[in-house]
């Protein structure tokens, strides 16, 4: 089972009650919904980071009305495909792809962000899950992990900046890394609406190969002005939009473009890197 590791000094935490210590005496209290914070001290404390409160709101109201089933389910479906023992989403956000890939894995879980809004919410609704598959949640930084080496049968990273050296030190040696990342048609109607000029998503190019690449694609309604607000606002579209442009999207525009790629990496590609 993977143990946290202090970011201080990299000694195991070990959980007694409601917090975790370790051997050098740093101790890092358990919030009352259930996450931890292991973010590094330095320029990173006392003051918020990543996605705000809105903007993971507005992520759970989309992911809760389906309108990202496509991409959530095929995420879910590759991870059990592996069939893991233990999976990491680093940047995890509200928990929604992590959720899924463990109930379809029946596996246990971890998910970081360096996002605390994004790791309330997901530890919140976590909390209220009893499926005998449990997932951990811990602020921390995509750039500095808080596990050992070798602990995770698969990492995940949807759309979350992507720090291979670190994925790889965490898998173990068979281990893989499920990478998805938007395509070149990825909500084109949302970017046609907001900007005279759009332009397609550039599509990352990996200098490693992946051993499996799934190409999602689907047209989705959002069959709500709210669910088309809230897909806006979970973007980073919002802002930079001009409002009478989102105003315009959120009363005519009903259907948009899911176009995501998920590649599957072996941990020795991600260390020849």
């Amino acid at each position: 089972m993977p143990l946290y590791r202090c970011p201080v000094c990299a000694h195991a935490l070990k959980e007694v009650a409601a917090s975790y210590s370790c051997a050098a005496g740093h101790h890092y209290d358990r919030a009352r919904e259930g996450y931890v914070n292991l973010l590094r001290g330095g320029r990173l404390k006392g003051r918020e980071h990543g996605d705000d409160d809105a903007m993971i709101r507005a992520r759970r109201a989309v992911f809760d009305a389906g309108i990202y089933a496509p991409l959530i389910d095929a995420v879910a479906a590759t991870v059990a495909g592996v069939q893991p023992r233990t999976i990491l989403d680093v940047g995890c956000g509200e928990g929604s792809y992590l959720r899924a890939a463990v109930e379809a894995a029946a596996c246990d879980g971890w998910g970081i962000d360096i996002s605390k809004p994004a790791v309330r919410l997901a530890a919140k609704r976590e909390s209220k899950v009893d499926d005998g598959a449990a997932c951990r949640f811990a602020v921390a930084s995509a750039a500095d992990l808080p596990f050992f080496e070798g602990a995770f049968d698969v990492v995940v990273n949807v759309f979350s900046p992507r720090e291979f050296a670190e994925m790889a030190r965490v898998l173990r040696p068979a281990g893989v890394a499920v990478v998805a990342t938007p395509s070149a048609e990825h909500l084109r109607e949302v970017v046609a609406a907001l900007y005279d000029d759009p332009r397609p998503h550039d599509e990352i190019v990996h200098p490693c190969a992946p051993i499996a690449t799934t190409r999602v694609t689907a047209d989705v309604d959002l069959f709500t002005s709210e669910l088309r607000r809230s897909l806006l606002a979970m973007t980073p579209y919002w802002w930079t939009a001009i409002p009478e442009r989102v105003a315009a999207f959120v009363d005519a525009v009903g259907t948009v473009r899911l176009d995501v790629r998920i590649d599957v990496y072996t941990r020795c590609a991600l260390d020849e890197r």
